[in-house]
């Protein structure tokens, strides 16, 4: 009977049931960290409780988890509670997916046209500099909807990774900051590249021609994936 016991022990991991326990709190959005630190340091108490009163690990662990409830039960009571939280969060997240979107868009325009520089500068034909600069947008544009789909496909996984996304205003202010500076050289490599094509009008047209044609692709590209990935995961999502 000690043998049997003992080898109960050994297949139950307290330790990790109690993480797994933690995880899937902190999974909810209507409970905050410190919320499911309250609440672990209370299941470890009935734990040892329960422990104290000749239970083993696993006994002790589940009858504990069973008192404790579950997150169903004490949602409505924490999203009254967080309600404010829970209202920043949803607006640092969308506010986030600005930033990243702007941070994006300005660097692939900043590194677009620092390799026209670079291709200039080693003496490449302006046609063939621009050709460069069209593929590049393109594999760009395939990128992106190579990223919709998969997030289409990843059904549970892409719910989970959002889900578990924590944004905090440091994090928010961060991307804001670096778009800016992405903004800011992209702006300033613009004159560079039209002083490397000289006086070729034909060149500085198809130039700007090729920015005039992404600055629409690109956001409409963006757009049509968010209203696609929207619609099919709005209802799922508890952002």
């Amino acid at each position: 009977m000690p043998a049997f016991e003992s080898e109960r022990n050994i297949e139950f991991n307290l330790h990790y049931q109690i993480n797994k326990w933690v995880e899937a709190l902190r999974s909810e959005p209507s409970i905050t960290e410190s919320d499911s630190e309250e609440l672990k340091s209370h299941l470890l108490d009935l734990i040892d409780e329960l422990k104290m009163a000749g239970l083993d690990d696993e006994e002790a662990f589940w009858v504990a988890s069973k008192r404790m409830g579950n997150s169903i039960e004490w949602k409505a009571d924490y999203e009254e509670a967080n309600k404010p939280l829970i209202q920043m969060r949803k607006s640092l997240f969308i506010l986030a997916g600005v930033m990243a979107y702007f941070l994006l868009y300005y660097f692939i325009k900043a590194s677009s046209k620092l390799l026209f520089i670079i291709l200039l500068m080693q003496k490449t034909d302006g046609s063939i500099a621009i050709d460069w600069i069209k593929r590049f947008f393109t594999g760009v544009h395939f990128a992106v909807i190579l990223f919709v789909v998969s997030i289409f496909v990843l059904d549970k996984k892409a719910v989970s990774f959002v889900e578990n996304i924590k944004m905090k205003p440091k994090n928010t202010l961060l991307l804001l900051f670096i778009a800016i500076v992405l903004g800011v050289t992209d702006t300033c490599l613009f004159p560079v590249a039209k002083n490397l094509a000289g006086q070729d009008l034909s060149l500085r047209s198809d130039l700007i021609h090729v920015y005039l044609y992404f600055d629409y692709s690109f956001p409409l590209i963006i757009c049509v994936g968010f209203i696609i990935l929207y619609f099919r995961y709005y209802k799922k999502t508890k952002i």
